[in-house]
């Protein structure tokens, strides 16, 4: 599989300047024979939505839920958009089309609402971890903060993904002797999900600035059991094309078992019985 992953800056809550974006980003990936191509979180609308969300947010009945189902008659993509089910209900959610069709969608579970974070005031908060099939590769999708909770990215493990991907709306902060901590703390969490949960790992984040906030880049890809293998530019839109071969999927789990030696009723039954204490 042919993937690309872009970071860029959207425009806040102009929607079809975006979508304008997305349509030539897409044309032009149909062009290098890339199969799949994957926009940040949020891509289509901005981060700092706040009163905004009521007129950018996407539905089934939306028109350009219909141009962007056009659009993958010939190549499968992600975008982040807000996704309105039922009506007046908001997500922070990742579209997945394929084939001329929306065919997952994923309803980001941890709302930061913190800081410069205001999500929780806009959004509510999705419940499952659901996996999709993408031209026979079983995928699955974290969306920001859930990347930081090691669960979220087990549960895919339990499920036997061979593709995580993870978008993202991280701001740069935090300095430290090489670069700002922020960037470290998405790597390390790239690394630990590649190598001890065997999954091939995109994390694509976006760039630029939006009310204030200065968003890091730095997108990643980390290999199966290998970490992480190509990295885009920090600070500035950028993107990367990588062929992905799952034949190294099955060296790491071999190598490792850790699938195969995973033992998940344990781990419920001592969930339940920490929760219940």
């Amino acid at each position: 599989m042919k993937i690309q992953m872009i970071q860029h800056s959207p425009c806040l809550g102009d929607i079809k300047k975006n979508f304008a974006f997305h349509e030539n980003s897409i044309n032009e990936a149909k062009k290098d024979n890339v199969n799949l191509l994957v926009f940040p979180e949020l891509s289509l609308t901005g981060y700092d939505l706040k009163d905004l969300i009521y007129s950018c947010s996407l539905s089934q009945d939306n028109i350009f839920v219909d141009k962007f189902k056009e659009l993958s008659k010939d190549i499968s993509f992600v975008i982040g958009a807000p996704w309105e089910e039922p009506k007046g209900i908001f997500y922070n959610s990742a579209l997945v089309f394929d084939k001329g069709e929306l065919i997952h969608i994923h309803k980001k579970v941890q709302l930061p609402n913190f800081a410069m974070f205001q999500e929780a005031m806009i959004f509510k908060n999705g419940t499952q971890f659901l996996t999709f099939d993408l031209k026979g590769i079983k995928c699955g999708i974290l969306i920001c903060r859930e990347i930081l909770f090691p669960a979220y990215a087990y549960l895919y493990h339990l499920q036997g993904v061979e593709l995580l991907i993870a978008i993202s709306n991280s701001p740069f902060r935090g300095l430290n002797k090489e670069t700002f901590s922020s960037f470290s703390l998405w790597e390390r969490a790239g690394e630990v999900n590649s190598i001890n949960y065997q999954m091939n790992y995109i994390f694509v984040n976006r760039s630029g600035f939006e009310n204030g906030m200065g968003f890091g880049g730095g997108s990643f890809f980390a290999k199966a059991g290998k970490g992480i293998v190509n990295k885009l530019a920090y600070l500035q839109e950028d993107k990367l094309t990588f062929d992905l071969d799952l034949k190294n999927m099955r060296e790491a789990r071999t190598g490792g078992n850790y699938l195969r030696d995973e033992n998940g009723r344990v781990v419920l039954s001592e969930l339940k019985r920490i929760l219940e204490c």
